[in-house]
């Protein structure tokens, strides 16, 4: 399997790669600012019915179904490095969907279990809320790779371009993610920062569901990138 420079033209639009994340952003942001804290909760911020809960599931939904394409494409070696790669990405997308749907219980209201509930944080049937292993540790996974794979390698791709012909340059994106990566990783510094400092302000209310909204739009784009480059495989 052979790439080429094209390869690298990740031609998203520019609505898509720039001014969706930052409308999102600054709708979120407004609306935490002059919303009040029960309206936002009912609308934006419900556990189980809210916009960004219901993101959380719909667009990792998408991922997941983007990651089958790229798996059964032709130009995807079975069993290639590329192949394991984008299998990964299909499982956590799939993983992530159905958890932060607790896989149908918040559209469908059945109830939990008696045993399950003794386990289960929020009494949910989900598996992210009975073990670190399951929740923060993914979740840190995931941002370290945003931070790499977002911000720091397409910055080293961009000043030395020879790096782009490595056959494991495939899976680095282009500049055009930093903008989705700097959002996410932005919007939890400052709830950070405010914290440390004792001040009682956020820009964002529930600022990690903003988060995840952003980690989830990350990997929706990945993956339309990693399909565009796949069709461009010699």
């Amino acid at each position: 399997m052979t790439s080429s420079n094209n390869v690298f033209e990740d031609d998203l639009p520019k609505w898509l790669w720039l001014w969706l994340p930052i409308i999102i952003a600054a709708s979120l942001l407004v609306t935490g600012l002059l919303l009040s804290e029960e309206t936002y909760s009912h609308w934006i911020g419900n556990e189980r019915t809210g916009i960004l809960e219901t993101s959380h599931a719909i667009i990792p939904a998408i991922s997941f179904i983007l990651a089958l394409r790229i798996i059964l494409h032709p130009n995807v070696p079975t069993f290639s490095f590329l192949w394991f790669w984008v299998l990964l990405a299909a499982l956590g997308s799939f993983y992530m969907s159905g958890e932060e749907a607790s896989w149908g219980q918040h559209w469908f209201q059945w109830d939990t279990s008696a045993e399950w509930s003794q386990i289960n944080d929020q009494g949910e049937t989900n598996f992210h809320n009975t073990s670190s292993w399951l929740d923060q540790k993914p979740r840190t996974v995931l941002e370290i790779g945003i931070i790499l794979g977002g911000i720091i390698l397409p910055l080293v791709l961009r000043n030395k371009p020879h790096l782009r012909n490595h056959p494991y340059a495939i899976i680095v994106p282009t500049l055009v993610l930093l903008p989705t990566a700097i959002i996410a990783e932005t919007t939890r510094m400052t709830e950070r920062l405010f914290a440390a400092l004792d001040v009682p302000f956020r820009f964002f209310q529930r600022t990690s569901e903003v988060q995840e909204l952003f980690f989830a739009l990350f990997v929706l784009y990945y993956l339309i990138i990693i399909l565009k480059r796949v069709k461009k495989l010699n």
